[in-house]
C-alpha cells in the first residue's frame, strides 16, 4: 500500500467525524504587511558573492555580499510561468537574513495572521484566476492582494503552522542527511581513486552503455517503477526495463547527467543505462567514477544536446585494485541503504503533509488529531 493510500486509510475515521471550526472570509491583503518597496533586483555581473540567500519567483537562485530582509517573510512569485504550471511551490518562507529581487512578492503576517500559516494557505490555492498575461503570467500586487482566504482564529493559525511545520522540518532534516550521506560516499570514493596500485584502463574497458527505449507518456501504465529521462525521474510506469538499482545517463537534452535510481526502473530513449562489464565493478563504483568523468561536457550536438557513447567510452579511467572496490561497494551499498530508508519516511512525511494540509485549512480535521496523524507518520 502507498503512504497516501495507507493515511488516508489511517485518517479517514478522523476526518468523517470532525466538524469545521469557526473561518472568516478575508483579503490576503487585510491579513499581511508588504515589504515590496524594499526590493531591489541586482544584475548577475553585479553581485558579489557572500552568504547571503539572494531569492527570486522561485525560491534562491544565488549567494550574495550583503542583505536586506532579516527575519521570518512570505515571499509569493509575482511572474513566471510557474505561476501557472506549479512546477515548483510559488508561496514560500524566507527566513535569517536575505535579499529579494523584484521577481518576489515579500509579505509578513499582521496582527491577524501567522506568517507560517499564510504560505501554507497561498500555496494551496488556485491562483489562475487571479493571473494577468498570456505569454508571462504574473500576479500583480493589487491581484495578490485581492486573494481570498477563509482564515481561523490567530492561535490556530499558529498551531496549524506548528504541525505542518513539523513535518516540513523532518523533511528538511532528512534531507539534510541524504545529501551530508552522499558527500561522505562520494569523500570516500575519491579516496579509493586516490590510493596506490591503479591500472589505467578506458570506461569501455569496464563498463557498457545500453540505449534506453521509448515510453510516451500515452503508453505507460500505473505502477511504481520509475521512468527515467535525461533529467532525471519523469514519472511512473508498471514494468521495469532495468530490474535493480542502478546508474542512468543523460544521452539527449541534459546530456551527460549521471543518475543514481533506487530500484527497477524504466530508462527512456533519451538516456543510457550503464552496466558494468567486468567483475567487481559495481553500479555504485560506475556512479561515482562517471560523476568525475565531467560527461556533461561532451556535447557533440548544438541543436539538441547530446553525448556521443563511443567517445564516453573510451574516455581513460584510472582503476583501483579488485579488493579496494570492492571495500568501498559494501561501505556505499550500507549508506545507500540508509539514504532510501531516509527517502521512503520523507515520501510518507510528504504525504502526510498533502493529506493534512486541505483539511486543515477548511477546518475539517482539528489540530488535535492532525498531530496524532502527524505523529503516527513519524513527524
Amino acid at each position: 500500500m502507498s503512504p497516501r493510500a495507507w493515511l488516508r486509510l489511517y485518517a479517514s475515521s478522523w476526518i468523517a467525524s470532525m466538524s469545521s471550526t469557526e473561518r472568516i472570509r478575508s483579503r490576503l491583503g487585510d491579513l499581511t504587511v508588504s515589504q515590496d518597496s524594499r526590493r531591489r533586483p541586482v544584475k548577475s555581473t553585479e553581485r558579489n558573492p557572500g552568504p547571503y540567500p539572494y531569492y527570486g519567483a522561485s525560491g534562491i537562485v544565488d549567494y550574495v555580499d550583503s542583505f536586506i530582509f532579516e527575519g521570518l517573510h512570505l515571499l509569493i512569485a509575482e511572474d513566471g510561468e510557474n505561476l501557472r504550471s506549479r512546477n515548483t511551490p510559488v508561496a514560500f518562507l524566507a527566513d535569517g537574513q536575505f535579499w529579494v529581487n523584484n521577481h518576489a512578492h515579500v509579505l509578513q503576517g499582521n496582527s491577524l495572521s501567522d506568517t507560517r500559516y499564510l504560505a501554507y494557505a497561498v500555496e494551496q490555492l488556485d491562483l489562475s484566476g487571479y493571473l494577468t498575461g498570456s505569454t508571462q503570467p504574473k500576479l500583480t500586487k493589487g491581484a495578490l492582494d485581492s486573494v481570498m482566504l477563509d482564515v481561523p482564529p490567530l492561535a490556530e493559525q499558529q498551531a496549524i503552522a506548528e504541525v505542518l511545520g513539523a513535518l516540513d522540518d523532518k523533511i528538511a532534516a532528512n534531507t539534510a542527511l541524504t545529501s551530508t550521506t552522499w558527500d561522505l560516499m562520494e569523500t570516500e570514493f575519491r579516496l579509493v581513486q586516490s590510493g596506490p596500485d591503479h591500472a589505467r584502463t578506458t570506461l569501455g574497458a569496464i563498463a557498457s552503455f545500453e540505449y534506453g527505449k521509448a515510453l510516451p507518456a500515452s503508453a505507460r501504465e500505473s505502477g511504481d517503477v520509475s521512468v527515467i529521462g535525461s533529467g532525471g525521474p519523469s514519472g511512473f510506469h508498471s514494468a521495469a526495463l532495468v530490474d535493480h538499482p542502478g546508474v542512468v545517463v543523460g544521452r539527449k537534452g541534459s546530456a551527460g547527467s549521471v543518475h543514481w535510481v533506487s530500484g527497477p526502473h524504466f530508462p527512456i530513449d533519451t538516456t543510457f543505462y550503464v552496466r558494468g562489464n567486468r567483475e567487481g565493478i559495481s553500479q555504485p563504483y560506475l556512479y561515482f567514477l562517471l560523476r568525475t568523468l565531467r560527461l556533461n561536457e561532451m556535447n557533440n550536438d548544438s541543436a539538441v544536446p547530446g553525448l556521443n557513447r563511443s567517445e564516453a567510452l573510451a574516455l581513460p579511467v584510472m582503476l583501483p585494485a579488485a579488493e579496494r572496490i570492492n571495500n568501498f561497494t559494501g561501505k556505499a551499498e550500507t549508506q545507500i541503504a540508509l539514504v532510501e530508508v531516509v527517502a521512503r519516511e520523507n515520501r510518507t512525511l510528504a504525504a502526510t503533509r498533502d493529506l493534512l494540509l486541505p483539511q486543515l485549512m477548511s477546518g475539517k480535521l482539528r489540530v488535535r488529531e492532525a498531530e496524532t496523524i502527524a505523529s503516527a507518520a513519524g513527524a
